[in-house]
C-alpha cells in the first residue's frame, strides 16, 4: 500500500495555479472583454481590440437607409447642460421622396408637430403645443426653430440623413473604429455592432460613439461627445417599424390629430369599406 506524500498534492495544486495564472495573463483583450460580459458604452476606451475600419459598416448603413421606403420610429434623447439635463422625446414618421413628420411629446417643446409634405414644397409646416398649436407656421428647413434638444436639425432626423452625416465625417478626415462584430452593450436590449467616431487621425478624441442593430443597420443608441471630452447628449430609437403604410394625408397639419389617431382613423374607415364590401357581396 502506498503512503500519502502531501507534498506531491502541493506541488500539483502549485502547478495547476501557476498554469491558470498564466492563461489569464496572456488572454487577448478581446477575450477577456466577452469574458467579463457586457461593453461599457461610457468607457471611452472600451473600442482598443478586435476593431476594424469603420467604412464598411458606414456604407452598409448608407445603403440600407437608402433602400427604406418608409418608416416610423420613437425617439428619446437626454443633453446634459451645465445647468441640468434637457429631456426631449416624440415620434417620426418618414416617407420617399422626403416626406417627414415629427411629433414632440416630452418636456423638450411639447405639442409641437413639423412636417414636409407633398403640398408644403419642401418647406415646414410647424405649429407649437397647447393654444399655440392653431398657429400654423411656415419655415426654412434650416430654422433655428427646428433644432433639437442637442442642436441637430429636425428634418435631418432620418436615417438617410444620418448616414450621410457619417460619411461626411469620413470626407473630413475623422477617424472611424468599429466592432468586427456584434457585441454585448450595457443597456442595449441585443448584441448591436459599436461605431466610434474620432474628432482627428492625431487627437483620438471620441466625439460620436453610435449602436448599430445588425439586422437593420439603424442606430439604436447614439452619444455624442463635446471638445472638452465630456458627453453631450444620448439618443434613443425605439419601435422602429419599416416599410408599412404611410398615406401622404399623414403628412399634413391637421389640428389636434396626432400620426398614431390619424393613422387608427384611417385603418378604421378601410376596414368599415371592406367590410360594406362583404356584406353587397353576400347578399348578391
Amino acid at each position: 500500500m502506498k503512503s500519502f506524500n502531501p507534498s506531491i498534492k502541493i506541488k500539483n495544486f502549485c502547478a495547476l495555479t501557476f498554469a491558470l495564472l498564466t492563461l489569464t495573463l496572456t488572454m487577448p483583450a478581446t477575450m477577456a472583454r466577452a469574458d467579463s460580459g457586457i461593453l461599457d458604452p461610457l468607457d471611452k476606451t472600451a473600442l482598443k481590440e478586435g476593431t476594424v475600419d469603420g467604412a464598411s459598416l458606414i456604407e452598409r448603413m448608407h445603403q440600407r437607409a437608402t433602400a427604406l421606403r418608409n418608416y416610423s420610429f420613437n425617439y428619446k434623447m437626454k443633453v446634459f447642460k451645465k445647468n441640468g439635463s434637457v429631456l426631449e422625446s416624440g415620434s417620426f414618421y418618414f416617407k420617399k421622396p422626403n416626406y417627414i413628420r415629427l411629433e414632440e411629446k416630452g418636456p423638450y417643446k411639447k405639442g409641437a408637430v413639423a412636417i414636409i409634405g407633398p403640398n408644403t414644397d419642401g418647406r415646414v409646416k410647424a405649429h407649437l403645443g397647447g393654444g399655440l398649436k392653431l398657429f400654423v407656421v411656415d419655415l426654412s428647413p434650416d430654422s433655428g426653430l427646428l433644432k433639437s434638444a442637442n442642436g441637430h436639425p429636425m428634418v435631418q432626423s432620418d436615417f438617410l440623413s444620418l448616414a450621410e452625416c457619417l460619411k461626411d465625417y469620413e470626407q473630413k478626415g475623422m477617424t472611424t473604429v468599429a466592432t468586427a462584430a456584434p457585441v454585448r452593450v450595457k443597456g442595449v436590449g441585443k448584441s448591436v455592432y459599436i461605431l466610434d467616431i474620432k474628432s482627428g487621425k492625431t487627437d483620438k478624441q471620441l466625439w460620436k460613439r453610435i449602436a448599430v442593430d445588425p439586422r437593420s443597420y439603424v442606430p439604436v443608441q447614439w452619444w455624442d461627445y463635446n471638445q472638452n471630452g465630456n458627453l453631450h447628449s444620448h439618443a434613443q430609437w425605439q419601435d422602429f417599424l419599416a416599410d408599412r403604410s404611410l398615406p401622404d394625408q399623414l403628412f399634413t397639419i391637421k389640428h389636434g390629430s396626432s400620426a398614431k389617431k390619424q393613422l387608427l382613423e384611417m385603418q378604421n374607415s378601410n376596414d368599415t369599406v371592406s367590410k360594406n364590401k362583404d356584406n353587397k357581396t353576400n347578399k348578391s
